[in-house]
């Protein structure tokens, strides 16, 4: 009798320590939850862009809105992927105007969800892509792109505090007015760390 309760006894330490480790596993991990291709806008003080949207469509001309995520090597993430904490993971945010037209005067804010921390002076941006380019594409290019700083008063086109990115001038009033050339891709990246 007393063997067999030392069998019982080993095995229920071996449970609780695979319990322990998995335990630990989901510490050590968390979702990357952020919501794909949602943002809000405000393109040349159109009121309807304000809605939460990826496409703002404006007369006959439409601008696209998305967000995709990276790795720091280049891997695009997908959507519920799993990262440790401590993972940097870069956003790409970028709007792609289709037309013939330019447009000018766009802003973006981006409030990042609290699993992601800004890391400040991490801001890039870039409109050297064309139209059509492929997310991994814009990445490239913004990832070289000009550096921009975090500072709302200097008067670049982007700015950050806390949790919330903004681009153009609609928000933030001193940052710099935001246009986009016809048939051109504008791109910001930014770095985060996951909590």
């Amino acid at each position: 009798m007393e063997k067999n309760t030392r069998k019982i006894g080993r095995r229920s330490r071996f449970a609780v320590a695979a319990l322990a480790v998995l335990v630990l596993a989901l510490l050590l991990s968390v979702p990357a939850m952020a919501a794909d291709n949602i943002g809000t806008g405000d393109i040349g003080g159109d009121s309807d862009a304000l809605n939460s949207s990826n496409v703002f469509s404006l007369f006959t001309t439409t601008l696209s809105l998305n967000k995709t995520a990276f790795l720091a090597n280049g891997t695009r993430l997908v959507s519920g992927a799993t990262l440790p904490r401590g993972t940097e993971v870069r956003f790409v945010i970028y709007i792609d105007n289709t037309t013939a037209f330019g447009m000018s005067d766009v802003s973006i804010q981006d409030v990042l969800d609290p699993t992601f921390a800004y890391q400040a002076g991490t801001m890039q941006v870039d409109n050297s892509a064309a139209t059509g380019a492929t997310p991994t594409q814009i990445y490239n290019a913004v990832n070289s792109g000009l550096g921009v700083t975090d500072d709302p008063l200097d008067g670049d086109v982007a700015s950050a505090v806390g949790v919330t990115i903004d681009v153009g001038n609609s928000v933030v009033g001193t940052n710099g007015q935001l246009n986009i050339g016809p048939t051109s891709v504008w791109a910001i990246l930014f770095r985060t760390l996951m909590q």
